[in-house]
């Protein structure tokens, strides 16, 4: 394979679970760390847990779209009085 289109096809087409252990293969030499500040595992993982706990418990039911408007006008009142 000499070209960036040949390797692509030969990736494109792999089974998907040889294309994941691929991609899990080239990504175990260069982690990517999370960007500074975004997160603390020892600060955000009890209130993380916590909601995710809360959310499996409820009913997955999406929003209404008049649900979404009132939840970006009230986003967007608290973003202007910033």
């Amino acid at each position: 394979m000499s070209t960036a289109l040949e390797i692509k096809a030969a990736i494109d087409a792999l089974p998907p679970a040889e294309r994941m252990n691929l991609v899990v293969t080239l990504n175990a030499d260069y982690p990517v760390p999370y960007p500074a500040g975004e997160l603390d595992p020892e600060v955000d993982s009890p209130e993380l847990e916590a909601e995710l706990l809360k959310s499996a418990d409820q009913p997955s039911v999406p929003y209404s779209a008049q649900e979404m408007r009132e939840m970006c006008q009230q986003l967007a009142a608290e973003l202007r009085v910033r």
